[in-house]
C-alpha cells in the first residue's frame, strides 16, 4: 500500500474562517484538494460560542466537512504546529506536525532521534536539516507507524513543501475571494 500524507490546514482573515485539505501520493503530486467557502460568524454565534469558537469551527466545522468529502483515505494528516494540539481525535486520524529546522544534520539520512515522548527530528535526503515532528496524543506504536510512512515518503519528497501549496492554494482561492 501507498503512502498518502493528508495536509490539513485552517486560516482566518478579517473575521472569516477557511479551510483546506490535500491528500498526496509519494512524490508530493496532488490526489485529491478540497476547500471551503468562507465562514463569517453571527453576532450571535460569537456570543453563544464565545472562546470556544475558533476551535469549533476550525476542528468540528471546518475539518469536519472536508474530511467527508475528500477522496480516498490519507495514511496521516499533517497539521500546523500551532493547532497540533488543538486537534481532537476524529475518526481515527492520526495528526502530526512538521517543521523544517535550522539544526545540523543528523547524520545518517533516514536517522530519527527523540527529542520528547511525543516529538523527534527526522533526517530527510533533501535536506542538510532534520525536520521536527510533533504528534498529537498518539501511543509509542501508532507513533512508530506514523514514523515509518514518513521515512518512506522522506526519500522521494519534501514532507514539509505540500503544507506550504496549500496555505498559498486557500489565500488564492478563498481568502482573496473573501476580499471581492
Amino acid at each position: 500500500m501507498s503512502v498518502s500524507p493528508g495536509y490539513l490546514l485552517t486560516m482566518t482573515d478579517a473575521g472569516a474562517y477557511v479551510g483546506g485539505m490535500m491528500v498526496c501520493d509519494h512524490y508530493g503530486i496532488p490526489k485529491d484538494f478540497k476547500y471551503t467557502d468562507p465562514i463569517v460568524p453571527n453576532k450571535i454565534q460569537r456570543i453563544i460560542y464565545g472562546n470556544v469558537l475558533d476551535k469549533y469551527i476550525r476542528n468540528h466545522v471546518l475539518f469536519g466537512a472536508l474530511l467527508k468529502e475528500i477522496s480516498g483515505n490519507p495514511s496521516f494528516i499533517v497539521v500546523p504546529t500551532l493547532q497540533i494540539d488543538e486537534m481532537e481525535a476524529q475518526a481515527n486520524q492520526v495528526f502530526v506536525s512538521i517543521q523544517r529546522t535550522q539544526m545540523n544534520g543528523l547524520g545518517e539520512k533516514g536517522q530519527i532521534m527523540r527529542a520528547k515522548e511525543n516529538e523527534c527530528l527526522l533526517q530527510g535526503w533533501h535536506s542538510e536539516n532534520p525536520y521536527r515532528l510533533v504528534f498529537n496524543d498518539l501511543d509509542p506504536a501508532q507513533q512508530d507507524r506514523t514514523l515509518k510512512d514518513l521515512l518512506s515518503l522522506v526519500r522521494t519528497m519534501d514532507i514539509a513543501e505540500p503544507m506550504e501549496r496549500l496555505e498559498k492554494a486557500l489565500r488564492a482561492v478563498c481568502l482573496e475571494k473573501n476580499a471581492d
